[in-house]
């Protein structure tokens, strides 16, 4: 299989992958995605231990916890994001571009990859802690919650955060290099927030629980469609001579 893929993308990946467990942000950033949601769900089910039972108690916790993990899977791979910025501040694509050893596409795909990788982990480590968690103090939700999750939380954080890398690439295409823009906080990554706090903010409260893990799996999937429609035009649209400028 590895014959199929790039060697600029081979090249980036070994680079960027190993860097992401090594630098303060890439840790700091990924303790951050697998601790959150575990402290969330455990103060959540403490906060509410009283009524966990009931239809009410079980709704809050089938809606909530699954939304807010693939939010905090995002930030967690908000690290890659300062690599990128760094390394181009430094003008290190702009010298593998201009030698030929990669392609602005190459830059998209292996950062994508250092993403999965990290948002697997993230999601690994959170599902299987939630669980545990959640069996030892609501085990009566147990089978809705990780229904949600499946349909929901694991697609969304996934799309969310290509989605950051894809807005990430396409601002600095269209840009020059300005202090702390490419930067997580700034607008490249803020976009990959969008969906999973829509879902939290909006959706949970427009539809009836009952809904909510057939709305959820429908969420996931228009916003894999977009994702694929937006990668379509920006690959079209991004050139070596941009990301030069």
């Amino acid at each position: 299989m590895n014959k199929f893929i790039p060697n600029g993308v081979k090249i980036l990946v070994n680079f960027n992958l190993s860097r992401a467990f090594r630098s303060i942000y890439g840790i700091f950033y990924l303790l951050i995605g697998i601790a959150m949601p575990i402290i969330f769900s455990a103060i959540l089910l403490s906060s509410f231990k009283s009524i966990l039972e009931s239809p009410i108690g079980a709704s809050i916790l089938g809606q909530t916890i699954p939304a807010i993990i693939p939010l905090m899977a995002t930030i967690g791979g908000m690290g890659v994001t300062y690599l990128f910025s760094t390394d181009r501040s430094n003008g290190v694509y702009e010298y593998l571009i201009a030698t030929g050893k990669i392609k602005i596409q190459d830059i998209f795909l292996s950062f994508s990859i250092v993403t999965i990788a990290l948002i697997s982990i993230i999601l690994g480590t959170d599902i299987t802690a939630i669980f545990i968690i959640i069996n030892f103090m609501a085990p009566s939700t147990t089978v809705t919650i990780f229904e949600l999750i499946a349909v929901f939380s694991v697609p969304v954080a996934y799309v969310s955060s290509l989605i950051s890398i894809l807005a990430m690439l396409t601002w600095v295409s269209m840009s020059k290099t300005y202090p702390g823009v490419n930067a997580p906080g700034g607008i490249g990554s803020v976009i990959g927030f969008i969906p999973p706090m829509f879902f939290l903010i909006v959706i949970v409260r427009i539809f009836h629980p009952l809904d909510i893990i057939l709305i959820g799996g429908l969420f996931s999937i228009i916003l894999f469609i977009i994702f694929i429609a937006l990668l379509i035009v920006v690959v079209r649209r991004m050139s070596n001579e941009r990301m030069l400028t």
